[in-house]
């Protein structure tokens, strides 16, 4: 599995886009290509900024280059909820958010292009969370959306037992948004690494 933040090496770069090792220094000493100086002194180039840097010289992209973003479907019909989800999550490197508010939605939307991750409020308009996971764990092609359940009351005992294998995460609000955004990020086998770093 290619992790979103991968860094390469000038020697790589230079085999991916079939030039020489110093070609690549030229490019990134002119400023054409991004790339960090590590404590060592070697440059490194992350996976992005090279995509981006062969999309705008019309280079070819090697297959395992084209790296999917992970995609993240927020179902949660309280606007303030939704938004402080948005920025919590896009903290997370090579992610694609999209949100909506009631399960039907959530339904039409997963249909059309399925997430990688689902985060779910129970409690949201047309049809319910635990009506939503009860449907994508019912078919082959949406069981393996990773959910993570979030619910603002306390629910009542057999729709909490239900939940309990359905669900893979299992937040009460206020969210510990921290736990979420790390919880996410194992879920999606993303490198929280980097973020720390400023």
């Amino acid at each position: 599995m290619i992790i979103t933040e991968r860094a390469f090496s000038t020697f790589e770069v230079a085999k991916v886009c079939g030039v020489f090792h110093t070609t690549v220094i030229n490019w990134v000493n002119k400023g054409k290509l991004k790339a960090r100086v590590t404590p060592g002194g070697h440059r490194r180039i992350a996976m992005p900024e090279l995509i981006d840097f062969m999309k705008r010289f019309e280079m070819p992209i090697p297959e395992d280059l084209k790296q999917k973003a992970k995609k993240i479907l927020i179902v949660e019909d309280d606007p303030a909820v939704q938004r402080m989800l948005q920025r919590t999550l896009q903290a997370l490197p090579g992610v694609e958010i999209q949100t909506c508010v009631g399960g039907l939605e959530a339904l039409m939307a997963i249909g059309k292009d399925a997430p990688d991750l689902l985060i779910l409020d129970i409690r949201i308009p047309q049809v319910d969370g635990i009506e939503v996971c009860k449907v994508l764990k019912s078919s082959e092609h949406t069981k393996p959306i990773k959910i993570i359940a979030i619910t603002g009351e306390p629910l009542p005992t057999e729709a909490e037992e239900f939940l309990k294998p359905q669900v893979d995460g299992f937040f009460q609000k206020p969210l510990p948004t921290a736990q979420l955004k790390a919880m996410a990020a194992e879920f999606l086998e993303l490198e929280l690494t980097t973020l720390s770093a400023a």
